[in-house]
């Protein structure tokens, strides 16, 4: 009885190190599954679904057209001269739509000091994991667990844990891919907003807060329908405070020294 009790005690570690991995792969899938396949939405995580009839082509409630000098011509100059704080907070919400369906993924994204760490809400609006980027290494864990997943990033960048296109790529987009460009006030803040169309026959729109340097709205559209909605909101300038920043097993991301270990 006893060698029988010791064996499970020894296999333990280990189940607990496949589920974690398990766990750290899901959300990666889930992350790539929202960022990459913006038209097929996946259920790797139990989201909120309901039912909607979005066309792109229909002018959003906020918005308003303002006489400007951006143009295709010249905004991948004006972005490439933008520049995001370097702390913030901000809520982040995904909504991905397909055959008059739509899901949606919340988070909280904190920034500070070139590194991030989002908060994904479950489908009743609390905490469910955690995804932080620092330097080239990845950390996820689930909410109250103790145990944490750590890798390279490889190609994974901070604004994918997030959800969040990064629109600075429209600099090194070729200028016959950009279709439209100008400013707009979203909300009552003033935005730059710019349409790049892709090869795989997608077009996504960046509106580029001018105050912040924040994106602040994305939407991807295919064959005029909306099929991907980003949205930023609640958006604070002020730094995070150093608990968004700690670790399952006690280290702070903040102190560089330990966080690279």
């Amino acid at each position: 009885m006893e060698e029988k009790t010791q064996a499970q005690k020894e296999k333990s570690p280990k189940r607990k190190h496949v589920g974690l991995i398990v766990f750290a792969c899901a959300v990666l899938l889930a992350i790539i599954l929202a960022v990459c396949l913006t038209g097929t939405p996946r259920h790797a995580i139990t989201l909120p679904t309901g039912s909607a009839d979005v066309s792109a082509g229909k002018e959003q409630a906020g918005y308003q057209l303002k006489d400007t000098n951006i143009t295709v011509d010249n905004v991948q100059q004006v972005i490439a001269s933008m520049k995001r704080p370097s702390s913030y907070s901000a809520s982040v919400t995904n909504t991905l739509y397909w055959s008059g369906s739509w899901q949606k993924i919340n988070a909280m994204t904190y920034v500070r000091d070139g590194i991030s760490v989002t908060e994904y809400k479950n489908a009743q609006g609390t905490a469910d994991h955690y995804i932080a980027i620092r330097d080239n290494l990845y950390y996820a864990w689930r909410n109250g667990s103790t145990a944490q997943y750590t890798a390279s990033t490889g190609s994974i960048s901070a604004d994918d844990t997030s959800m969040i296109p990064t629109y600075e790529t429209v600099v090194s987009a070729s200028k016959q891919s950009i279709s439209a460009a100008g400013e707009r006030t979203v909300n009552g803040e003033s935005c730059i907003y710019v349409t790049v169309q892709a090869d795989n026959g997608y077009s996504l729109t960046y509106w580029v807060s001018t105050v912040s340097g924040l994106l602040i709205q994305a939407d991807y559209t295919k064959e005029g329908d909306l099929v991907r909605s980003v949205v930023l909101d609640n958006i604070q300038s002020k730094e995070p405070d150093d608990a968004w920043f700690q670790l399952p097993d006690g280290t702070n991301l903040l102190e560089k020294e330990t966080a690279n270990g």
